[in-house]
């Protein structure tokens, strides 16, 4: 299979999460360091009653290295040319308990559900505003047996049980902005919000604060558990506020009753208790995040060719960041394993990329090399779920075999 391109600064520090703030800012910052690390690959310290880990060095080698076999098991559009097996703005791929695979079509409002051969099964759902259809389906997370599903305008739709699943419910939660949803296997859902601020008093660059919210099962809010940093924008505070360049954003997952919340300015991922308890910080002091001059220029040129003539003096005014984001994306597997996708700007890319990989107990493994420009959704004990793009603009729902070595959990 040839797998083409897929279309797809400083930040000023904020809260991290209001739980533990304190113990954070007292956290001590570890900088760069020109010569080589020669002590162990893995320390460990408390600092305010937060255990925080260090990982130094990657401990793979070439025998205990995972890897993606370099064709997937499967492509979903390769066995059309149904409708089923045509797909638009993929929004999320799940694999079920007994083995279905579901698929975000938000280009459709539909999740369709197919069998681990491949055969369509059933798709609930659609386009429209009566029970079970989505103005734009955002994205999805299992909940044991059932799929919720997030609308644009709030709405979370139920839909289950699987393989043949039906809509049970929606629950309206148009008093907030969610972003994403995240199960922590307790009967419960953490939701990261958009929330609002007052303008910046001054030109530059913002991140306006997610909350983060428990809600149970039937939209209900159990707890306000804290903010993450949000993403971050540019703003003249006159007439243009837009992305800035290398922007960063904070990401959030969770897996086995724990939560995973990084801000991107730093390899770092913080886990967080169901309660929003900081319990571990996660982090890579040393990785490398220094941007070139010329990157960053090139960066500005490439923007400046896509936008209207009227904002190219606001995108010449971009500040340079002397730093990219640590990281595009975060996926925690059912290891305990962190999956970090390396931050890539629109200039970059074409080329394979290697996914940083942290244990359970913050040892940094390496890199998992994933295809070029092929997007992750999910990531199993022995597969991984990914979508890419074709020449012709055909969205391909791809399943990778994971190949674990002997070094991590579950190799």
């Amino acid at each position: 299979m040839t797998i083409h391109r897929m279309n797809t600064g400083h930040s000023i520090p904020r809260p991290a999460l209001s739980r533990g703030i304190f113990a954070l800012l007292l956290l001590p910052l570890v900088a760069t360091c020109d010569r080589p690390y020669d002590g162990p690959p893995v320390t460990g310290h408390d600092s305010a009653g937060v255990r925080i880990v260090e990982a130094h060095v990657p401990v793979w080698t070439d025998s205990t290295a995972w890897r993606l076999d370099p064709e997937p098991v499967l492509d979903l559009h390769a066995l059309g040319p149904a409708d089923a097996y045509t797909f638009f703005r993929i929004r999320g791929m799940r694999r079920l308990g007994d083995g279905t695979l579901a698929v975000a079509n938000s280009g459709t409002g539909e999740i369709r559900l197919f069998s681990e051969l491949g055969d369509h099964i059933a798709s609930v759902g659609g386009q429209g505003e009566g029970p079970g259809e989505f103005g734009r389906l955002e994205g999805i997370e299992l909940v044991g047996d059932s799929i919720f599903a997030l609308d644009s305008d709030g709405d979370i739709a139920v839909f289950g049980p699987a393989p043949d699943p039906t809509h049970v419910r929606t629950m309206s939660l148009h008093y907030v902005k969610v972003r994403s949803l995240h199960s922590l296997d307790d009967g419960t859902l953490v939701v990261p919000t958009i929330t609002s601020e007052p303008p910046p008093a001054a030109p530059g660059i913002v991140r306006t604060p997610h909350a983060l919210l428990r809600l149970d099962l039937d939209g209900a809010l159990v707890d306000s558990i804290g903010t993450a940093a949000g993403g971050e924008e540019y703003t003249d505070n006159v007439s243009f506020s837009g992305t800035p360049l290398f922007p960063r954003e904070s990401i959030v997952d969770s897996r086995n009753g724990r939560i995973y919340y990084g801000s991107a300015d730093l390899m770092e991922v913080r886990e967080l208790g169901p309660d929003g308890e900081l319990l571990r910080v996660l982090r890579i002091p040393d990785y490398p995040l220094e941007l070139s001059e010329e990157l960053v220029e090139a960066e500005r040129h490439e923007r400046l060719g896509s936008v209207p003539p009227m904002l190219r003096q606001a995108i010449q005014s971009l500040p340079a960041p002397a730093t990219r984001p640590a990281y595009r994306d975060m996926l925690v597997d059912p290891t305990g394993a962190i999956w970090l996708r390396p931050f890539e700007g629109i200039t970059e890319g074409g080329t394979p990329l290697d996914w940083q990989v942290i244990d359970a107990d913050g040892t940094w493994l390496g890199g998992v090399t994933v295809p070029t420009n092929v997007r992750i959704w999910d990531i199993g004990v022995d597969e991984v779920l990914g979508s890419w793009i074709d020449e012709l603009g055909q969205q391909h729902p791809l399943v990778f075999r994971l190949r674990r070595g002997g070094v991590g959990a579950g190799g």
